[in-house]
């Protein structure tokens, strides 16, 4: 396949595709910083279909998923959202596990739906994993639903 060069077991992403997503990547970006979540989301998108399939062995595709899924969170599109978190959580290619960022949307997303063990799990880990900025700039509720749901002083 010219796409894609393989290099030990994961594949890489030829040169030529990887600047084409960067190149998207950025534009999207643009857009999502004038609130333009259409057309960040088409260009996020446009990227993520450049990247073959199986998508979870790639690691631009953590970061496509998790920003289409971000701009849809920012919409209040939760289900949605979470679809794409979801998505980016499967990678393989890196230990999405260890992403606070992931790791917040993915809980705030399942509290939106009604989903509190799970919110509960993510928001914590989230929290463990960045425990003095994680919810800086969110909305208060995520986290006086962890400080209501866990017990914040043990995890310390």
């Amino acid at each position: 396949m010219s796409e894609e060069k393989v290099t030990g077991a994961a594949p890489e992403l030829s040169t030529e595709v990887a600047d084409e997503i960067l190149k998207l990547s950025e534009s999207g970006n643009e857009y999502i910083d004038e609130d333009d979540f259409d057309s960040a989301i088409a260009a996020w998108e446009e990227a993520l279909a450049l990247i073959p399939e199986p998508q979870n062995q790639y690691i631009q595709s953590v970061w496509l998923n998790a920003s289409i899924g971000d701009a849809y969170f920012l919409q209040d599109d939760f289900k949605t959202a979470l679809s794409f978190f979801e998505t980016a959580k499967s990678n393989t290619k890196e230990d999405v596990d260890t992403n606070p960022f992931i790791m917040l949307r993915l809980g705030e997303c399942y509290l939106e739906q009604g989903d509190k063990e799970k919110a509960k799990a993510y928001l914590l880990k989230a929290y463990l994993l960045e425990p003095d900025g994680i919810f800086y700039g969110e909305e208060d509720k995520y986290f006086e639903f962890l400080k209501a749901n866990a017990d914040l002083t043990a995890q310390a």
